[in-house]
């Protein structure tokens, strides 16, 4: 897969045709996901297939931004371990879902909900697991959709800083470091109300990533939008130069980091 050019031509779907997703898109999405890395290999999580229609009609009340429910023709419906970083997790994995269903010309959007067991009741799973993620599937109906990855996103030198919060860094800083590639990708995240709350430290061979927290967003929110960070970061810096590995844990340090912004986690490069 051509990570890069997918995360290029990245755009988010609300309208679709009728059109059937053929089984053979749907193994093939299952197998990659269940082969693909993940960001805590460590928790176990569910992937759903839903193609019928009656899926709709039971999750229209129940999800979708303020009770607008998107109507696609199959649904993916992540659940998972409810264990520390579980929502990156899955924000992690179900971009990764979203990706390999471009690279088969599916486009897909998120579909936002507020409470698992409902939507566990409504799509009757019998599982002990969380849902944590809802991705409509489909074909778009208007396929000349632009992204917004490009013009209206913050440049790199606005979201990583050097060593500590506010000491920005340069775009030929970031090239001899061979990290401009990773950064300039991770700015074409998604995230919700595309308010791009990530911030990146360069702190000698680590990389600490900072999400903005505000009455806007909820804490489920931060952490799919931190996620999808991740693997953004991740999958140029696995593909150009080594495997990389993010961290969830506490840091103890100070970096003049903001209140309204919350440390997530860090790599090593």
């Amino acid at each position: 897969m051509n990570y890069k050019k997918l995360i290029l031509d990245g755009k988010s779907v609300r309208d679709f045709k009728e059109k059937a997703i053929e089984s053979e898109c749907f193994n093939e999405i299952e197998s990659y996901i269940k082969k693909s890395k993940k960001l805590l290999p460590e928790l176990n999580i569910e992937l759903k297939i839903f193609d019928n229609e009656e899926t709709y009609e039971k999750l229209k009340n129940v999800a979708g931004y303020n009770g607008h429910m998107i109507k696609a023709p199959s649904y993916a419906v992540i659940l998972s371990d409810v264990k520390q970083g579980y929502i990156e997790n899955s924000g992690y994995i179900g971009e990764k879902l979203i990706l390999k269903a471009r690279d088969l010309d599916i486009d897909s959007c998120w579909v936002t909900f507020n409470d698992s067991d409902i939507i566990k009741e409504k799509l009757n799973i019998s599982s002990n697991k969380e849902v944590t993620a809802i991705i409509a599937l489909g074909y778009g109906i208007d396929k000349n959709i632009k992204n917004k990855s490009g013009s209206e996103r913050l440049g790199v030198e606005k979201i990583v800083y050097m060593d500590k919060w506010g000491i920005n860094t340069s775009i030929d800083e970031l090239e001899e470091r061979g990290l401009l590639d990773a950064f300039s990708y991770a700015r074409m995240a998604p995230s919700t109300l595309n308010r791009q709350p990530w911030r990146f430290i360069i702190d000698g061979g680590k990389i600490i990533l900072a999400v903005k927290k505000d009455d806007f967003t909820s804490n489920y929110e931060i952490g799919i939008d931190a996620g999808i960070a991740m693997l953004y970061f991740g999958l140029i810096i696995d593909t150009t130069l080594f495997d990389l590995k993010w961290n969830l844990d506490k840091i103890d340090k100070d970096y003049n980091i903001p209140e309204d912004y919350e440390v997530i986690g860090y790599c090593s490069i």
